[in-house]
C-alpha cells in the first residue's frame, strides 16, 4: 500500500497596513528628492542669472570707464550730461567726445575723435532699460553745423537695467546730476570746463532674487585738471 503525502506550501502576502506604510514612505523619499533637486536648481539658475548680470556690468562699466578716460576736450570739445526719468526710474544721458573711436567700416573716412553718446530706453515688452552707446566720428565742421543726436539708437551695450545714474562731482566735492562744459564756455568763466569725478551708477533686475536689483558703482576721475580758458 502506497501512502502518498501531500505537502501543502503556505504563501504569504503583504498585508494592507504593510502596503499603507511601504507607499508612505516611498512617498517621504520622492518628496525629499524632489526638494533638494528644486532647490539645487534654483541655486543653479540664480547664479547662472547672477553671473550674466556681473558680466553685463562688467563690460558696460569698463566700456564707460574706457570712453570718458580718453574723454576729449580740445577744440570743439565737449561733455554734456543730463538727468532723465523713464516712468519713476533713473535713466540719465551722457554726451561727449573722446579718443576711443571704434573703427567698424573701412570705408570710413579716418578720425582721432568721436562724438560717444549714452542713451537710455525702455523695453517696451519687459519694461526694463537698455543703455545704448552711440559712436560716431568726430569732425568738427559737422559738429558745429549739426548739435542734435544722430536718431540711430547705435550699440545695445546692456539690458536688464532698472536705473542708470550719472554724477559729477566738482573740484570742491559739490555733486550735481548735470554737466555741460559748452554753457561753463560760454559763461566765459575761469571754472573747470571739465568735472573733478564721474560717478556711475548702474542698477540692474535680478529675477531670481525675487526682483531686489543688483547695484554697481564706479567713477573715473579727472586728477589735476585745472580751469580751462574758452577758446578764441
Amino acid at each position: 500500500m502506497r501512502i502518498v503525502k501531500t505537502v501543502f506550501q503556505h504563501k504569504h502576502g503583504f498585508t494592507l497596513l504593510e502596503i499603507l506604510m511601504a507607499i508612505s514612505i516611498l512617498a517621504i523619499v520622492v518628496t525629499l528628492a524632489y526638494g533638494s533637486y528644486r532647490a539645487s536648481f534654483r541655486i543653479i539658475n540664480s547664479t547662472e542669472s547672477q553671473a550674466e548680470i556681473y558680466s553685463k556690468a562688467r563690460v558696460a562699466l569698463n566700456c564707460l570707464s574706457h570712453d570718458l578716460g580718453s574723454l576729449y576736450l580740445g577744440t570743439s570739445g565737449f561733455l554734456q550730461g543730463k538727468p532723465q526719468t523713464l516712468g519713476n526710474r533713473q535713466a540719465d544721458t551722457m554726451r561727449f567726445t573722446s579718443t576711443a573711436h571704434l573703427v567698424f567700416n573701412r570705408k570710413e573716412q579716418p578720425a582721432g575723435y568721436a562724438t560717444i553718446n549714452y542713451r537710455v530706453e525702455e523695453d517696451p515688452e519687459t519694461k526694463e532699460l537698455l543703455l545704448f552707446r552711440q559712436d560716431k566720428a568726430f569732425r568738427p565742421v559737422e559738429e558745429r553745423k549739426r548739435e542734435d543726436v544722430d536718431p540711430q539708437k547705435g550699440l545695445l551695450l546692456c539690458d536688464g537695467l532698472q536705473e542708470v545714474k550719472f554724477l559729477y562731482h566738482g573740484k570742491k566735492g559739490e555733486e550735481q546730476d548735470n554737466w555741460d562744459s559748452k554753457e561753463i564756455e560760454k559763461a566765459d568763466t575761469k571754472e573747470q570746463r571739465l568735472p573733478d569725478r564721474i560717478e556711475i551708477r548702474l542698477l540692474f533686475i535680478d529675477p531670481a532674487a525675487n526682483d531686489k536689483p543688483i547695484s554697481f558703482q564706479t567713477a573715473v576721475s579727472f586728477p589735476g585738471v585745472g580751469p580751462v580758458e574758452a577758446n578764441p
